[in-house]
């Protein structure tokens, strides 16, 4: 029956059908306008807010990446220099040379994921509930414009950070390759 359709796409003639075949007196246009449009509205409110959740989750790993990226390039920069040094004095083996220098390299595992991640969560506040989103009265024009302005600010610095990211990742296969290939004319 008609009943079990989702009221969103109900119209105003259908109410008025269904309310003809069930006996009942056919509703107030105004009313159904009204309530329409609160129901639509308390719906763009919940899809605001799980935006805006999960664009928080797309900053918390691009932040992850990025410090992960971070550190890469900080161990291919002292693995240049530990190079350098080596192919300056010619002496001595890579075994000698990477054990030596080996205390200020960076640990992958440690670094990013304890201590930074979960510092960040505790910070950060929490989201609105739906609930709570619902008994605030609906936004004004102008709140809704602002908010999209923000998503779309908020969307365009996280393409900002990807781009940031790709350029990082990039310039780390590059040192990795060319050092590969260092080690290996080293090594004949």
């Amino acid at each position: 029956s008609m009943s079990e359709q989702p009221e969103i796409s109900n119209s105003y003639e259908t109410e008025c059908q269904r309310a003809e075949l069930l006996g009942l007196q056919p509703p107030d246009r105004a009313e159904f306008e009204r309530k329409r449009q609160a129901r639509l509205e308390h719906e763009l409110a919940e899809q605001e807010a799980a935006e805006a959740v999960m664009l928080e989750q797309q900053d918390e790993t691009l932040g992850g990446v990025g410090g992960k990226l971070g550190e890469l390039n900080s161990i291919l920069s002292s693995t240049q220099q530990k190079l350098n040094r080596f192919k300056q004095t010619a002496c001595g083996s890579l075994t000698n040379i990477f054990s030596r220098a080996s205390s200020g390299s960076v640990d992958l595992t440690a670094g990013g994921s304890g201590t930074a991640g979960g510092a960040s969560q505790e910070e950060r506040p929490s989201v609105p509930t739906p609930q709570v989103l619902a008994a605030k009265p609906p936004p004004t024009a102008a709140e809704v414009s602002a908010a999209k302005a923000a998503k779309q600010k908020r969307m365009d610095s996280q393409l900002d950070k990807l781009d940031a990211l790709i350029n990082q990742a990039d310039n780390a296969q590059i040192a990795m390759s060319e050092q590969t290939q260092q080690m290996r004319r080293l090594a004949k």
